[in-house]
């Protein structure tokens, strides 16, 4: 990975010789910004090495005093074992001195914690492969493999990550977007050689006629890729106890191909009823009692399906 020189330089800039007219925020403020990333920062600091500290408790006395600084340094073996806290207003300070010690692959590790605790939703996207005839679906898979594996994460940024990745960077604006869009490179590529992966060991399973349903799910980096296989002709019991082309039958038909396919738990009740329901169906056909019964509930249950296609047309 590349990162800007200065960097990747072991030389520290201090407040003072930066001239730094120093007003800190709010820990809480840095929280809300950070998350858990704030946790990393604590520890980078408590695993400086000796000169990074060395400066960094110099600035920390040049602006909060000689005797904050003479406390900060007897301490600080104390708070690095654990036999002490750093905790309350001691803790804000430091937490906020740290950003000119740390190294370059922290920066990064912590914009990548930035990252995740502000992802956004993104879009849902549905793919529905016919197991007898996959191969449209597939078309239709890379397609949408490829439309959702890049995204331009910093146009969405809300505006505060952008605030904390400056922070981070010493106000260098031009650093702090170098490396988020980094950040955002290797995570794109990471997800879309995972998905491409798992996409295609789905594609082989479907191909092989292994299975005659299938339901998955992966996040890219612009929302989530539904993937649900199936052969959209069946409906096992409604066949047996109505017909194939009954109303009740084709209504449960559209119902599963415009609604449950595009929910996660109505995918994998479609999974589970392609795996169980020719077993159903072939218990119905063979018991009077319980087909009369199923047909009893499934009408009725069209009948309510039906209403509610129309009232959402």
């Amino acid at each position: 990975m590349s990162y800007p020189y200065y960097y990747r330089k072991r030389k520290y800039r201090s407040w003072r010789s930066r001239g730094h007219s120093f007003a800190p925020s709010k820990y809480a403020i840095l929280t809300n910004l950070f998350g858990e990333a704030i946790g990393e920062i604590r520890r980078a600091f408590l695993n400086l090495d000796d000169d990074a500290l060395d400066e960094m408790l110099s600035d920390y006395g040049s602006i909060y005093g000689e005797s904050a600084e003479t406390y900060a340094r007897k301490t600080f073996p104390q708070w690095k074992s654990g036999a002490t806290n750093l905790s309350g207003q001691t803790m804000e300070r430091l937490v906020e001195l740290v950003p000119p010690y740390l190294t370059a692959e922290i920066r990064f590790s912590l914009l990548q914690l930035i990252l995740k605790k502000h992802k956004k939703n993104g879009v849902q996207h549905s793919v529905r492969i016919n197991v007898k005839e996959p191969y449209e679906g597939f078309r239709e898979l890379s397609t949408a493999l490829n439309s959702m594996s890049h995204d331009y994460v910093l146009a969405h940024l809300p505006e505060n990550v952008m605030k904390a990745a400056s922070w981070l960077y010493d106000d260098d604006i031009t650093s702090a977007r170098s490396m988020l869009a980094e950040v955002e490179r290797l995570e794109n590529d990471m997800i879309r050689s995972k998905a491409t992966r798992e996409i295609e060991l789905l594609r082989r399973t479907i191909s092989s006629g292994q299975v005659q349903s299938a339901s998955y799910s992966v996040e890219m980096p612009s929302g989530t890729l539904d993937v649900v296989a199936f052969a959209p002709s069946q409906c096992f019991v409604a066949t047996v106890c109505f017909g194939e082309n009954a109303p009740q039958t084709k209504t449960l038909r559209h119902w599963r191909d415009t609604c449950l396919i595009d929910k996660r738990l109505g995918r994998m009740f479609v999974v589970w009823y392609y795996a169980n329901g020719e077993k159903l169906a072939e218990y119905a056909s063979r018991h009077i009692v319980f087909k009369l019964l199923a047909k009893s509930c499934i009408g009725v249950f069209a009948k309510f399906i039906s209403i509610f296609l129309k009232g959402k047309q």
